[in-house]
């Protein structure tokens, strides 16, 4: 009867587990921001578009001098990694200055850096979106003085849009980034 009893606790309380495992990472999916930015071309896009797409998130912003100009050289190594790899990945560049990212600012942007590949997307939100998309993506920013700083961080989303893998230094391998979450 112990036996028994203690089977089917342990059967419930795995159950429970696995439910609210399920509910947090629900509640943590960038696929939850149901808003839609823009992109490079003015069009509206939802991230669930990306849901089930291999999928490598960044926050950037049109004008950063610094941070941004070691990310992307960061993010075109991930993409030349992939390629190598045969593996195909989105590349989705959320902004983090939603007042001066506009459309024509990224396509700028992309232009300057020679990023025209279609799996490359540019995307501006509101303040709001821009806050919990990177609250979601653990990246914080900061003023000093009028200049916009932020953490260098690259992440993997799985395929209901939840974060996993990252890199956040300029130094550290990009390989848990090509891993299937």
């Amino acid at each position: 009867m112990r036996r028994l009893l203690f089977r089917s606790r342990a059967i419930a309380g795995l159950a429970w587990a696995l439910a609210a495992s399920h509910a947090g990472a629900t509640g943590a999916s960038l696929f939850a921001i149901h808003d839609a930015w823009l992109d490079e071309d003015g069009r509206p896009v939802l991230l669930s578009q990306w849901e089930s797409k291999p999928t490598v998130v960044a926050m950037e912003y049109s004008a950063c001098r610094f941070t941004c100009s070691i990310y992307w050289r960061r993010l075109v190594q991930v993409q030349a990694e992939a390629d190598r790899l045969g593996l195909a990945l989105e590349f989705v560049i959320l902004s983090i200055d939603p007042e001066h990212d506009t459309p024509a600012a990224w396509r700028a942007y992309r232009d300057a850096r020679d990023l025209h590949r279609a799996n490359w997307h540019f995307l501006t939100g509101s303040r709001p979106m821009t806050t919990r998309a990177a609250a979601l993506l653990n990246v914080h920013w900061w003023y000093d003085e009028d200049h916009l700083m932020h953490d260098f961080r690259i992440v993997r989303l799985d395929a209901q849009g939840v974060p996993g893998a990252a890199v956040s230094n300029y130094d550290e391998p990009v390989a848990p980034l090509l891993r299937r979450p």
